[in-house]
Parts: structure tokens; sequence; C-alpha cells
């Protein structure tokens, strides 16, 4: 299931590729940050979440060659990008429902 907000013009035979590709790791993180569409900055999740730079994030999301070999996520890196992106999840669900319950203010005025 597309969970993206670009248009996909044959959307099932995409989802059929979909479904084959997130059926391993590196497929699924290759899928969830195509389909977010630059809402994750990497760079500060890199840092924040991994201690990392924004470019040791990108070689393994893109499999570069590092020393002759891919660059990929260990087992336990790739439990923990689903854990950063479950506690950016929770953050945001936070923030949403902030503003849901806050007040409207009269116009022009700021708190």
């Amino acid at each position: 299931m597309y969970l993206g907000k670009r248009e996909i013009l044959r959307l099932e035979e995409y989802n059929d590729s979909r479904k084959e590709i997130i059926s391993d790791k590196p497929g699924a993180v290759f899928i969830a940050f195509s389909e977010l569409e630059g809402l994750i900055n990497k760079s500060q999740l890199a840092q924040q979440y991994f201690e990392k730079t924004q470019g040791w994030l990108s070689q393994r999301l893109h499999g570069c060659m590092v020393r002759k070999k891919a660059a990929t996520f260990k087992p336990e890196e790739y439990h923990r990008l689903a854990e950063a992106f479950r506690d950016i999840a929770r953050r945001l669900e936070a923030h949403a429902d902030e503003i849901d319950n806050a007040k409207i203010e009269a116009p022009g005025t700021m708190a």
C-alpha cells in the first residue's frame, strides 16, 4: 500500500512491486525514505539517533562501496532506525494533539 503523497499512475503495479521490495530490510528502508519524500531530515536523524553523520546514513541507504564492501545497516541498526521512526511518530502525534487541544486566540494576538 503506497504511503506517499505523489500520484502514482499504475498504482496496482506499483503496490505489487512495492510488496516485493519491502520483503527485506534494505528494500523496506529504501521505500520508507522514498515515500516520505524529504520529510525526514537525514542529517538530524543520523546525528540524534545514531550519533553518526548524514554521510554515514546515506552510504547505508544507497549501499555505497566503503573499503571495497557495500555499506549496510547491522541488524541492531535496522531496529534502531525503526525505533527512531516510532519515536518521531510519537512526537508528531503529541504535537498534533497539542495543536488540536490549544484554544484559538483572537486575531492579532500571540501567546
